[in-house]
């Protein structure tokens, strides 16, 4: 018999990454509370990746009017189904009905679990709560293992229309004949420096000898942010963004990836917004996203 979870006005948001999974109790104030931090093995088998999730939440957590769930695509957010196409994480969750599996751990109705895509929900926590500043029109992006992208209009993420890429995703974009990511992700970056300084070290690395003065390291970013603002640029005008996020592992080095950044939208744009670090951290941000991009489904 499914729990009743009537009395609360509180909702529970669950933010689900590659490498963990948090949850915490997200109230109609933004606020949080309760955090929960789990690893999180997404090469595992279905029945091991649905059981961390579902252990991450806590028991007071399912005493709330939902679950909101932030997860990266490709995924079936209405019917809550696995899809994972052409990617190597949740590979094991392809087709599975990952809202009737979790809701059956949690004893819930499976209505009252809700989904929304990760990025999106990151973009929508910093709008509301963080360094989007509730603009009217808001571009928030993250960029690390690969690019997440929202376009965020009056606190709804476009998704269709002239305004947007496919499916407001910047990382369809193509530059030169190759996707976004090719040129601008973590893998991309790390790539261009061991092909000109013939090893391997992580973006963080590259980062710090650009500031010790290394110039194939500073240049190696100072071109990725200009491949960037070039694909960018485009898409910001078209949409009438008024600030742009940017958050991720990458944003850590927002110090050497910003100013090259506005300076080629500057190139290419009359009024180009300005770029703004995340303020709450990727999970917090994401937690909060998450009850808003639910709120309305």
């Amino acid at each position: 018999m499914h729990r009743d979870h009537r009395r609360s006005p509180t909702v529970t948001a669950v933010d689900i990454g590659g490498t963990h999974v948090s949850a915490a109790i997200v109230d109609t104030e933004l606020r949080i509370r309760d955090e929960q931090r789990r690893p999180l093995d997404a090469d595992a088998p279905a029945h091991q990746v649905l059981d961390q999730i579902a252990g991450c939440v806590r028991e007071r957590h399912l005493d709330t009017t939902r679950i909101a769930i932030a997860v990266p695509g490709p995924f079936d957010y209405s019917r809550g189904i696995g899809d994972f196409e052409g990617v190597e994480k949740f590979a094991r969750l392809r087709a599975v009905d990952v809202r009737e599996e979790l809701a059956s751990r949690w004893d819930r109705d499976p209505g009252t679990l809700r989904f929304v895509n990760d990025a999106e929900a990151f973009g929508l926590g910093e709008w509301a709560a963080g360094a989007g500043g509730r603009a009217r029109r808001c571009v928030s992006m993250t960029l690390g293992t690969g690019i997440g992208s929202a376009f965020i209009d009056r606190g709804r993420c476009l998704t269709t229309g002239t305004e947007v890429p496919a499916d407001g995703n910047l990382h369809t974009v193509e530059v030169d004949g190759a996707p976004l990511e090719e040129h601008v992700s973590r893998r991309a970056l790390i790539g261009a420096f061991r092909d000109r300084a013939g090893r391997t070290v992580d973006v963080a690395e590259i980062a710090e000898l650009a500031r010790r003065g290394h110039r194939d390291a500073a240049e190696i970013l100072t071109a990725g942010m200009e491949v960037l603002g070039t694909a960018l640029a485009p898409w910001l005008r078209a949409f009438r963004a008024e600030r742009l996020v940017i958050g991720g592992s990458m944003a850590a080095s927002a110090d050497l990836l910003f100013p090259p950044l506005h300076a080629q939208l500057t190139s290419l744009m009359t009024a180009a917004p300005p770029v703004v670090q995340g303020a709450l951290g990727a999970e917090r941000a994401s937690l909060i996203g998450a009850l808003i991009g639910t709120s309305a489904r």
